[in-house]
């Protein structure tokens, strides 16, 4: 399935739910986050809404207030690719150049383990493609 699609989103929000990791790192967090490959503009951005660490809901921009948006993350294809191959850790790609995240310093810090196994999570979900 290809990366930051409708189909994508139901599979992550799914792997994202039954990962103990996450769980226990982001029981206490509520936001709403976007995905998006920068260089496709074919593929429409997902956002997906946790409340309490668990994934509630998933769609694309037109589903939310773009008020509610909190945390902003895309790549180009290479990028995002890199990360997939593992060619570079989740966390070096969370700070290079190839990625783009915006949203509350504070709080993403505060979650940063939470928010590197989430990205992990995407790697290990089989038959994603960039």
């Amino acid at each position: 399935m290809q990366l930051i699609t409708p189909e994508w989103a139901e599979a992550y929000t799914v792997a994202w739910n039954n990962d103990p990791v996450i769980a226990k790192k982001l029981k206490r967090f509520n936001s709403v986050f976007k995905y998006s490959i920068s260089d496709r503009e074919d593929l429409t951005p997902v956002v997906i809404k946790v409340e309490k660490g668990v994934c509630t809901t998933y769609g694309t921009e037109e589903d939310f207030d773009a008020k509610e948006i909190e945390f902003d993350m895309w790549a180009d294809t290479a990028s995002w690719q890199k990360v997939f191959d593992r060619d570079i850790s989740v966390k070096k790609a969370m700070i290079s150049k190839g990625f783009g995240f915006k949203g509350p310093k504070l709080k993403a810090m505060t979650n940063m383990g939470g928010f590197e196994r989430s990205i992990e999570v995407m790697i290990e979900m089989d038959d994603v493609t960039v």
